[in-house]
């Protein structure tokens, strides 16, 4: 088995970081190492790491620089020939990296492969497979570029299965795939990072998978804070300018406005619309670096929209939020305008 590299991107993550490190640890892999890279924590995480986990890399970081862009600064010091990036609030089964290595190493035209995601609940000795919450089995992405977790909340899976984003809280690829698609997006400080590199990586040609006899554990705490908002609605139209091709964009511009227009409404009433504005404001500041990634991305990509758009989602998912005006007026108009348009792309 080749060697395999863990960066677990840590911020003020003290309390869940210990059962993290342990978890990966215990690993049955011979060949692997990990990578904790700090962003500026302030509760003694450094210190936790160096005292308890004497033979894990430290890099700290002066200041949050978020998760991608940390992960970046991780692999400039990762030596392994896949590297798995992960959350410091989860725990692995024993043979979790192992799994997933095995796919990578049966199949070439996997460019990551992504363990089954399960409420850290579930871990506890009398939860049965038939009891068992999934947290995520890969990703669904709705064509104007929302993202929600695939089974999110459903039953325990077991089909090994085509995604069309892995989760940023852990996935594993070959470090040859990081390198060609250039890593995390440093201008994506956090929220969609990992759909944008998910993205990249199928435009190159490779696929994602969900390996379900790879688990692990999730500390999940859904946020409803508005700085999450402002952030990964940025990061939305970010990588939806830079990614899709010319024809498509225009294709899906009305779809695109009419989200926008139900994001502002959502906005005004739960007190993030000038973060909103401001967000905006942003996209345009960035407009010419945006527009410099872009003509490289679709310089060097070898997938067409036409097959990416495949496992795109006609509607709207949202985590944790149940909202009429999407369920009732938003996704029924979203549903056939994608059908009008899907054979046009």
């Amino acid at each position: 088995m080749k060697k395999i590299s863990a960066i677990v991107v840590n911020w003020n993550g003290k309390e869940v970081l210990s059962g993290c490190l342990r978890s990966l640890l215990d690993q049955d892999c011979e060949d692997f190492e990990i990578l904790v890279v700090d962003n500026g924590s302030e509760d003694g995480s450094q210190a936790l790491v160096k005292k308890e986990f004497p033979t894990v890399k430290l890099i700290e970081n002066e200041a949050n620089l978020g998760f991608g862009p940390a992960v970046n600064k991780g692999f400039e010091k990762a030596e392994g020939d896949y590297l798995i990036f992960l959350n410091n609030d989860l725990a692995l089964q024993p043979d979790c990296l192992r799994q997933l290595a095995k796919l990578l190493d049966s199949d070439p035209t996997v460019g990551a492969a992504i363990p089954k995601i399960l409420y850290y609940s579930s871990s506890e000795k009398n939860t049965s497979r038939e009891t068992a919450r999934i947290n995520s089995y890969g990703v669904l992405v709705n064509y104007t570029g929302i993202a929600c977790p695939n089974l999110i909340d459903q039953f325990d899976q077991s089909d090994l299965t085509l995604t069309e984003s892995a989760c940023g809280g852990i996935f594993m690829l070959p470090r040859e795939v990081y390198e060609k698609v250039g890593g995390f997006d440093d201008d994506l400080f956090l929220y969609h990072e990992d759909h944008d590199l998910s993205w990249r990586i199928r435009m190159m040609g490779w696929k994602l998978m969900v390996v379900p006899d790879s688990v692990c554990y999730h500390h999940y705490n859904f946020n409803k804070g508005v700085l999450k908002f402002y952030r990964s609605e940025k990061n939305r139209l970010h990588i939806l300018l830079k990614n899709f091709e010319c024809k498509t964009l225009c294709l899906i511009a009305p779809a695109i406005v009419l989200v926008e227009i139900s994001q502002i409404v959502h906005a005004v009433f739960h007190g993030w619309f000038f973060l909103k504005l401001k967000s905006y404001r942003e996209i345009a500041a960035q407009s010419i670096k945006i527009s410099r990634k872009r003509r490289q991305i679709q310089s060097t990509r070898k997938v067409a929209d036409k097959e990416i758009v495949r496992l795109h989602q006609d509607i709207i998912t949202v985590t944790g939020l149940k909202n009429p005006l999407v369920d009732y007026f938003l996704n029924p108009i979203l549903k056939l305008y994608w059908i009008c348009i899907r054979g046009l792309i």
